[in-house]
């Protein structure tokens, strides 16, 4: 029978320096990572942003002006945290936040007012996006930071925000003022953004008029 090390080190002619090498060496636990998922998420996000002035900014990061510069509480790796930071974003600063991924989607426009993050499917012999019917393009978004944001245009300029220009990434689309609710279904761990076809990732619609 292979002796094992732990039978090696209780032989009196074994030394103790042989001893000290195996508990150094000998595998330790590793400590838990406060930083990982804590559970599954496989819901959608949901919270509510004012838009008083009817225009709102939409872009892939607003946190280049240091007041919508908000760290994520969780690993946004996950859902949960992806939840999250969603919920801080639109609570501290009254931003609608969606995570992505690299896709680069269309912001398009429905006749009842809402506005759809989407990756539309395509139509390789016309060589163009494929809309549902009462569906317009305000808005494409290039997604280097993986993320859509939306925020009232009064918010975004009283605090420190700059112009919108064809340069800079900041488009601005005209809705109804009032009180919207933001719905983000991708924020689920088993939400798949690579999916043939139509992938629509948000919602955004009139809760209230004002």
């Amino acid at each position: 029978m292979t002796p094992t090390p732990e039978s090696l080190t209780q032989r009196p002619e074994i030394s103790e320096v042989l001893r000290e090498l195996w508990r150094t060496l000998k595998p330790k636990p590793r400590p838990l990572n406060p930083y990982r998922a804590r559970e599954l998420f496989t819901g959608t996000t949901v919270v509510e942003i004012a838009v008083l002035s009817g225009k709102l900014i939409a872009t892939d990061d607003l946190r280049r002006v240091p007041y919508f510069d908000i760290d994520p509480v969780n690993s946004v790796n996950y859902g949960l945290g992806q939840d999250e930071w969603a919920k801080l974003f639109a609570e501290r600063a009254q931003v609608a936040h969606a995570s992505v991924g690299n896709t680069c989607p269309r912001i398009t426009g429905r006749d009842d007012g809402s506005l759809v993050v989407v990756s539309p499917d395509f139509d390789e012999e016309g060589d163009e996006a494929v809309l549902l019917d009462g569906e317009s393009l305000v808005a494409s978004i290039i997604t280097d930071l993986w993320a859509v944001q939306l925020v009232d245009y009064d918010n975004w300029m009283s605090h420190g925000g700059f112009e919108p220009t064809p340069d800079n990434g900041l488009s601005v689309i005209e809705v109804t003022p009032g009180l919207y609710q933001w719905t983000v279904y991708s924020h689920s761990d088993e939400f798949d953004r690579d999916a043939d076809g139509r992938v629509e990732f948000a919602k955004l619609e009139l809760i209230q008029a004002c």
